[in-house]
């Protein structure tokens, strides 16, 4: 099961529907709070797809809050912009920029899954 999360529903939308046209099983949230609620009551999430800026809550600080339960979660960046965001937020995970192509999503998230 993969987690994406944004809060452009139209990049959540068609990152989803990419993801389930590779076969995978998806979930989807609009914001860190929504992807923490989900990640608490499910315990088949193997990855989380996530923007880096996001309204309420940064993608690495949802990040840091969920893998202080399940260390276990794989973790993609996307985003267009990072801001200030330093790159040690990222904790050695890929980031995707956006735009990016179903190809390119595939790779990463094979790669991620991959180990």
């Amino acid at each position: 099961m993969i987690l994406v999360v944004d809060d452009d529903a139209r990049i959540r939308t068609a990152t989803a529907g990419a993801l389930s046209a590779m076969g995978h099983e998806v979930l989807s949230a609009c914001d860190g709070t929504e992807a923490l609620t989900i990640c608490s009551s499910r315990d088949d999430i193997q990855l989380v797809v996530t923007d880096v800026l996001m309204p309420g809550m940064r993608g690495p600080d949802f990040i840091a809050r969920v893998h202080a339960e399940r260390p276990e979660l794989r973790v993609i960046y996307m985003s267009g912009d990072i801001g200030d965001t330093p790159p040690e937020a990222f904790g050695g995970w890929p980031l995707l920029p956006k735009p990016f192509t179903a190809a390119s999503l595939s790779e990463v998230v094979g790669q991620a899954l991959a180990g």
